[in-house]
């Protein structure tokens, strides 16, 4: 299948370029753009052809594929999609929710791109090299991606994301002030680009500190609260004198502060997040907050940009958590 990847090449322009060509946009020269057309109808680009048929319009309709396989409730891409379906009906544009049983996966979004369905896409679950960031540019899909792939590719596509690294590092550094020096970590199994990037602040400040990490300090859980509960037991059991414990998201501190209340103990606890459940435990959690109305926001102004043939203003946007603290981290 010919890409516009390919055309680009033939005709010796941007990827950028062809796709505004084949949608009439912006402000190219009568000669690049005939070099374009001859490019595409020397390799046969078969979607060059619908976008000539289809000058000046479009679906109005942006493509976002949902989790389906079975997982926790997600709160912080919950409260994400709901901005973003406002988002992209502030500019008259609708939100389409597909489903995509392995999240890196290209096969559905090349047939929604085949028969003409969407605009473009708006990617969330981001892994690490993720196919579709790759898969997407060479096909001069304009796309934006709530996370990144830890890949050369994040420096050629729009992107938004939260500095989890920042976040992760202002949390653990939070529990050394308190006096920890003896810090757990529970996370996300391996992979995950945003996971990756939190565990990575949580080992910048035990080092800054000048405290070792410990093997036995660190484990791996899915994301839900009965895992969190779990993964306590048995990072007490690897590391009994652990004294205070740095979870990767809400759901998986909410376990922790659940077996120590089951256990009569108390260490000191903090999440990623903000989730609502966080005000309500008992101690409440002091965690991380995502600005996720900005989030969406930026996503939403950067692929309207590229839809309307404009630049943006810059092409990706790493933006600063918060550290709220509660109850869970102090007087431990």
């Amino acid at each position: 299948m010919v890409s516009i990847r390919d055309v680009a090449q033939e005709a010796d322009v941007s990827v950028t370029t062809v796709s505004l060509v084949l949608n009439n946009k912006g402000n190219i020269s009568e000669i690049t753009r005939t070099r374009v057309m001859q490019a595409v109808e020397t390799l046969g680009y078969k979607r060059s052809f619908r976008a000539q048929n289809l000058r000046n319009q479009q679906s109005r309709i942006i493509g976002y594929a949902s989790k389906s396989q079975s997982v926790a409730y997600n709160f912080v891409l919950s409260e994400f999609l709901a901005h973003l379906v406002q988002g992209v009906e502030r500019y008259q544009r609708h939100l389409l929710l597909f489903s995509n049983p392995v999240t890196s996966s290209t096969d559905v979004y090349r047939r929604l791109i085949e028969t003409d369905v969407v605009d473009g896409f708006v990617l969330s679950f981001t892994e690490e090299n993720d196919e579709r960031f790759e898969f997407l540019h060479n096909e001069g899909i304009p796309f934006v991606a709530f996370g990144r792939s830890l890949s050369p590719y994040d420096n050629l596509v729009h992107w938004v994301d939260v500095d989890g690294k920042d976040g992760m590092y202002q949390a653990t550094q939070h529990l050394i002030e308190q006096g920890h020096e003896r810090i757990g970590f529970i996370g996300w199994p391996p992979g995950s680009a945003s996971g990756d990037a939190r565990f990575q602040g949580y080992l910048k400040a035990l080092n800054e500190a000048n405290l070792s990490p410990n093997e036995a300090w660190v484990i791996r859980a899915e994301d839900a609260i009965d895992t969190g509960y779990n993964a306590t037991h048995e990072l007490l059991q690897n590391a009994p004198n652990l004294t205070a414990i740095v979870a990767i998201s809400d759901m998986l501190a909410v376990g922790a502060l659940r077996y120590f209340n089951a256990a009569g103990k108390r260490l000191a606890v903090t999440g990623f997040d903000d989730n609502p459940i966080s005000r309500s435990t008992h101690p409440t959690l002091t965690t991380v907050r995502q600005p996720i109305i900005e989030i969406a926001e930026r996503v939403t102004e950067l692929l309207d940009d590229q839809l309307s043939g404009r630049t943006p203003k810059q092409q990706t946007y790493l933006l600063l958590p918060k550290l709220i603290i509660r109850n869970s981290s102090i007087g431990t």
